[in-house]
C-alpha cells in the first residue's frame, strides 16, 4: 500500500517584491506550515507564532490522547463534558457550518475518519459492513452544545468529533491576529493549503495566490487569486490520499451520507474571505456538495470561491 501527502495546495506568487523575505517552517497540524515576513523586525514574532500552532494541536488533535478534543470524544457520551471557551466557540462555528451545509461538512465525521485511517500508517479500505456499522454515529444533530454551561454531549456512544476540516483555518486566523497585534504589516501564513496574506504585496497591489493544479507537480497552478488581508483555503482530492494494492486512490474527504470518499464534479474547491476558519469549513463542504450547490452555499455567506471541475472547467464564484 502506498500513501502520499501533498501538503501545499496554494502558493503565493511573489512578483516584484523589493525586500528579501524571511521564511520559517515547521511540521504542525499534520502538514508543512510556513510563515514568511518582509521586515527583519518581524522575525521574532514569526518564531513565536509557531507556538500558537502547537497550542491548536493540543486543543483539537483528533489522534492525540492529550488533546482536549480527545477527552471530549472519550467521555461526552457518558455525560456533558465542560470544555474551554476556546474549544466551545470553535465547536459552535463548526456546528453552524454543518447545519447550513446540510451535513456536507459534518463535525461528527470522526468515526469514519478513524475507520479509514487516511493520513495514518493504518490507512485501509473498510468493507461495506464496517461502514454501515458506523454511519448511524455520523450525524451532527446528535451533538448537544449547551452555551449556558459550555458543555458537549453525544446522544450515542461511539460518536466522535473531528475538526480536521476547520482546524488549520482556525490556526491561520489565530496566527494572523497575533502577527497583526505585533505590528506586522506584510506577511504570508501558509498552513499546507490554508493561505492567509496580511497586508498587500506592495502599496496598492494585492498578493497573487496560485491554486495548485492537481494534474501537475507541486508549484503548477490552474488559476490565481488576487487578495489582501484575506484567506485562500483549498480542499481537493489530491491533498491527502492513499492507494490500495489494486492502484485505486482514496482521498481523505469523506461523505457522511455514503461513508466513503466524497464524489462530486469537483477536484478542487477554494474559498476566499477574511475569516480563514469559515473558509476552511466551507471549502470542505463545497468539495462534497459539488459546483452548483457549493456555489449557492458560498454566496449565502457573501464570499468568493474558485472551483476546478473534473472535466477541467474553472468556475469563479463572486459574492
Amino acid at each position: 500500500m502506498r500513501k502520499l501527502l501533498v501538503a501545499v495546495a496554494a502558493t503565493v506568487l511573489l512578483f516584484s517584491c523589493s525586500q528579501s523575505p524571511h521564511t520559517e517552517s515547521e511540521i504542525a497540524l499534520g502538514t508543512v506550515c510556513s510563515i514568511t515576513s518582509y521586515d527583519k523586525y518581524d522575525e521574532p514574532y514569526v518564531s513565536e507564532a509557531f507556538g500558537i500552532l502547537r497550542d491548536v494541536e493540543r486543543l483539537i488533535d483528533f489522534h492525540d490522547e492529550g488533546s482536549e478534543l480527545w477527552y471530549v470524544n472519550l467521555h461526552a457520551h457518558e455525560s456533558p463534558v465542560k470544555v474551554s471557551d476556546e474549544l466551545f466557540a470553535l465547536l459552535c462555528k463548526a456546528y453552524e457550518v454543518s447545519e447550513r451545509s446540510g451535513g456536507a461538512f459534518d463535525i461528527a465525521i470522526g468515526p469514519l475518519v478513524s475507520l479509514w485511517g487516511i493520513g495514518t500508517d493504518g490507512a485501509r479500505v473498510p468493507d461495506d459492513e464496517e461502514i454501515y456499522s458506523v454511519l448511524d454515529l455520523v450525524d451532527y444533530h446528535d451533538i448537544v452544545l449547551d452555551p449556558s454551561e459550555s458543555t458537549v454531549f453525544f446522544r450515542k456512544k461511539g460518536m466522535m468529533i473531528d475538526l480536521g476540516g476547520i482546524g488549520k483555518g482556525y490556526a491561520a486566523d489565530l496566527v494572523a491576529s497575533f502577527l497583526r497585534s505585533c505590528g506586522v504589516e506584510r506577511c504570508i501564513v501558509n498552513l499546507g493549503g490554508n493561505v492567509y496574506v496580511i497586508g498587500e504585496k506592495a502599496p496598492g497591489k494585492p498578493w497573487t495566490v496560485a491554486l495548485q493544479d492537481p494534474d501537475t507537480e507541486r508549484g503548477g497552478y490552474y488559476a490565481t487569486v488576487d487578495c489582501s488581508d484575506s484567506a485562500v483555503v483549498t480542499s481537493g482530492a489530491y491533498e491527502r490520499y492513499f492507494e490500495a494494492e489494486d492502484g485505486t486512490r482514496y482521498h481523505h474527504i469523506l461523505s457522511s451520507e455514503t461513508g466513503r470518499p466524497s464524489e462530486s464534479d469537483l477536484v478542487s474547491a477554494s474559498v476566499i474571505g477574511p475569516d480563514s476558519t469559515l473558509a476552511d469549513a466551507l471549502s470542505t463542504a463545497c468539495f462534497v456538495l459539488g459546483s452548483e450547490k457549493g456555489a449557492k452555499l458560498v454566496r449565502s455567506y457573501g464570499l468568493s470561491a474558485v472551483f476546478l471541475t473534473a472535466d477541467g472547467r474553472i468556475v469563479r464564484i463572486d459574492p
